[in-house]
């Protein structure tokens, strides 16, 4: 029997979102699983397809906001349309994405879902990404900001991200109860070498991928190939470029935001601890296992 798994891919915006979820879509095509997506099947779609939506194919891509009373379909910035059955939903499509933090009213929400997967990348290479992508003409037009150039907005908003990232992770990897499972994939993990993570992600949710058909999707969506398909959401795609744009006094204000969580998940808090690094220091937090005795959670509102 062919497998029917429904995904739920989280990540904070800039942590390689995009990219994870296109890998993930053929991985799943590439175990035989019939691919599905809600939005695709949404009357607004044709009309949203003739539309920059900042993200070529969002149009028929699901992507989902929590919040604590009702999800929604979501394309930021654009459509947003309430979800009356989260569980007839996450039956329905085959993987959806979120950038929602975690609160514990969304848990039912969250549990509507097969298997969850999470994106993670070092805060100050996302604070980086975020201010060039703000000045996409997308954003131009739907987040206009005062400042003039990519670095202005960075040295304004650089506590910000900071501070959002650290909340996003906190509430995921550590406040979340740790049944079912989150397995944790991080992007510069994932640059350095796709297939064994695209194989990771088939062992969570339990995908029987051959390694030729690994290397095929990591190929088919390598940066370079990405870069074309995502002009004005992939840009450098590699890890570390924040030590190019962030001075001493903003690498300090990370650490003030976020030190803890960064050494938590093995990333390198100052220049020289960058010194002899590399990404398989990477890492989840250990959880600690789920009591047998935990009350099974409430079922989510209509």
């Amino acid at each position: 029997m062919a497998p029917d798994p429904h995904v739920l891919v989280l990540g904070y915006p800039k942590c390689g979102n995009v990219w994870l979820r296109a890998l993930m879509a053929d991985l799943l095509r590439a175990a035989g699983v019939d691919f599905r997506q809600v939005m695709a099947e949404h009357p607004i779609a044709p009309a949203l397809e003739t539309m920059d939506l900042g993200i070529r194919d969002q149009a028929r891509q699901d992507q989902v906001r929590f919040e604590p009373l009702r999800a929604y379909q979501d394309i930021p910035m654009v459509f947003n349309w309430a979800i009356p059955d989260i569980h007839a939903y996450a039956a329905a499509t085959s993987m959806a994405h979120s950038h929602s933090p975690w609160k514990p009213a969304i848990d039912p929400f969250v549990r509507a879902f097969s298997h969850r997967v999470l994106i993670v990348r070092d805060p100050r290479d996302v604070a980086v990404s975020w201010s060039r992508w703000i000045f996409t003409p997308f954003n131009r037009l739907h987040r206009p900001t005062l400042h003039e150039t990519p670095d202005a907005l960075l040295r304004s908003d650089l506590p910000i991200r900071a501070q959002e990232w650290n909340v996003h992770h906190r509430g995921w990897l550590e406040e979340a109860p740790a049944d079912p499972p989150l397995h944790v994939v991080f992007y510069e993990q994932l640059v350095a070498d796709t297939p064994r993570e695209l194989g990771r992600i088939a062992a969570h949710v339990g995908l029987d991928v051959s390694g030729e058909a690994l290397q095929h999707v990591a190929a088919s969506h390598a940066l370079g190939e990405m870069r074309k398909k995502q002009p004005n959401h992939v840009f450098r795609g590699h890890w570390g470029g924040w030590r190019e744009h962030l001075d001493d006094r903003q690498v300090l204000q990370v650490q003030q935001a976020c030190g803890r969580m960064m050494k938590a998940l093995g990333y390198p808090l100052t220049r020289a601890d960058c010194d002899g690094w590399t990404p398989a220091a990477l890492h989840a937090p250990a959880r600690p296992a789920a009591s047998p005795t935990t009350a099974a959670a409430p079922k989510a509102p209509a």
